[in-house]
């Protein structure tokens, strides 16, 4: 089975329950992890791992055993679950860089373009890598609303602002799209708060002093993209990695509050557990909460964060009674980056050996998932 046929639930399900009479059109939460590995999770029986709440959706649910990658790596893997498609058909590469000007084929349809036309409300939040200009970004592919990085968390570098640290107002996901694009309170007190205003970067310095955004080349300094109904703002450039996933959490919370009450997709493509560039320590990072919370080190901080949302998204459904209206699926895209030793995920008990293959993990063409 492949990330192909999560396409096809995500497509088939509505429209078979919309020629049903009477019946309640389902909820989706499709979460998708970025190189995460089979092994790294807690009931797969990695010893030092706390994924409490990903535990217990497999524990309550159904798992997938013979679950296959659409691609090996980022862009491919996406581009097959957002259109249904094998990637080499959309003819997107295996990996989009931040600067390139293309993107997935706008000929292509994506699911929540498909579901936009049986009535759903769509949000993403997180990692999208296909394509990074307007015309490709979430916004003008389906999604009502989009917050989250639009490559990868090492095509670039990010700062990490110190513990304790405060949370500035988020930009919300109600249906007052023009209003919170044109509230630029959000990212200029950001900016200030981290110093980056009125200043400017000049030669080997760039990377770690204070610049003006629009000198920014788009390779140099990840941004936090948000969009309401294509209209697209960066809230910060670099983003913040100590604060991102409790913006993460902070939205997928206003879009459960704000539209629980009709039929809703969410695809919360996690930015973790990505390695990050070198300039965060071991390649990853986590919140204030969970900054050296585990035995693993950092890729345990950051994999108990994402199982921190996951738990509460999870008790939003219960809260509102929408958990038994709304399917969640979740795994991850391509395995893990064994190459990144420490800062990657584990293959687990799929090493290949046994099997005479050198890898299971990212990159392979072997890879598998639960």
């Amino acid at each position: 089975m492949a990330l192909e046929t999560a396409y096809i639930i995500l497509l088939v399900l509505p429209v078979l329950l919309v020629a049903a009479k009477g019946r309640k059109q389902p909820n989706f939460i499709l979460l998708f992890m970025d190189d995460l590995g089979y092994g790294d999770l807690g009931f797969t029986g990695h010893p030092t791992t706390e994924t409490p709440n990903l535990d217990r959706l497999a524990w309550n649910g159904k798992t997938l055993t013979t679950w296959y990658s659409g691609c090996n790596v980022c862009s491919g893997s996406r581009a097959a679950l957002m259109t249904g498609r094998q990637f080499p058909r959309t003819g997107v590469p295996g990996v989009f860089g931040p600067t390139v000007q293309g993107g997935l084929n706008l000929n292509e349809t994506t699911v929540a373009e498909h579901l936009k036309k049986v009535g759903y409300t769509t949000a993403m939040i997180g990692k999208w890598h296909l394509g990074n200009r307007q015309v490709y970004l979430p916004g003008n592919r389906g999604f009502d609303f989009y917050l989250g990085i639009p490559y990868s968390d090492d095509m670039g570098d990010g700062i990490a602002s110190s513990c304790p640290t405060d949370l500035v107002t988020y930009p919300s996901s109600s249906n007052r799209a023009q209003e919170d694009i044109d509230d630029d309170r959000w990212y200029k007190e950001g900016y200030r708060n981290l110093g980056l205003l009125h200043a400017s970067c000049q030669g080997a310095d760039r990377k770690t002093c204070n610049y003006h955004d629009e000198e920014d080349p788009a390779g140099n300094f990840l941004p936090l993209v948000f969009q309401a109904f294509n209209e697209t703002k960066v809230l910060e450039q670099p983003l913040d990695f100590t604060t991102l996933a409790q913006k993460y959490n902070s939205f997928a919370m206003d879009f459960l509050s704000h539209h629980g009450d009709q039929p809703f997709f969410l695809y919360l493509p996690f930015s973790h557990v990505h390695a990050t560039s070198a300039s965060q320590p071991e390649k990853q990072y986590a919140g204030c909460d969970f900054k050296k919370s585990t035995r693993r080190g950092a890729f345990g901080d950051a994999l108990k964060e994402a199982d921190w949302i996951v738990g509460n998204l999870v008790a939003k459904l219960e809260e509102m009674r929408l958990d038994e209206d709304t399917l969640v699926l979740f795994t991850s895209d391509n395995g893990p980056w064994m190459a990144g030793q420490l800062s990657g995920g584990s293959e687990g008990i799929f090493t290949g050996r046994s099997a005479g293959y050198w890898s299971t993990a990212k990159g392979s063409n072997w890879v598998s998932h639960m």
